[in-house]
């Protein structure tokens, strides 16, 4: 159980990381990677860490589905992945929508 936390968690953080500083991210691969519009690759980023927090949210739900005396311990983890989640994709959708 502990390995599947370790990886809920990185899933969390690399989307939040990719949520943050999208942006940036698309001007540096336009730059240096393939020369074409950063928002393809903003687009590309945005759908990518929507399909992280997804998953994410859906491996916590399916690990505390079966225990449900571990869901009290682990509540404000829960709370808090679906609140940063919920803002961080909201702002990256609207960043994508005003380019």
């Amino acid at each position: 159980m502990k390995k599947i936390c370790v990886w809920l968690v990185g899933i969390f953080l690399l989307a939040t990381i990719l949520c943050i500083f999208g942006q940036g991210i698309a001007y540096f691969l336009s730059e240096k990677v393939i020369s074409i519009y950063p928002v393809y690759y903003l687009t590309g980023l945005t759908i990518s860490e929507l399909v992280l927090y997804l998953a994410a949210g859906l491996g916590v739900f399916r690990l505390f589905k079966k225990r449900e005396s571990s869901i009290r311990r682990f509540e404000p983890f829960i709370v808090l992945l679906f609140i940063v989640s919920l803002s961080a994709a909201v702002w990256s959708i609207f960043v994508t929508a005003m380019w």
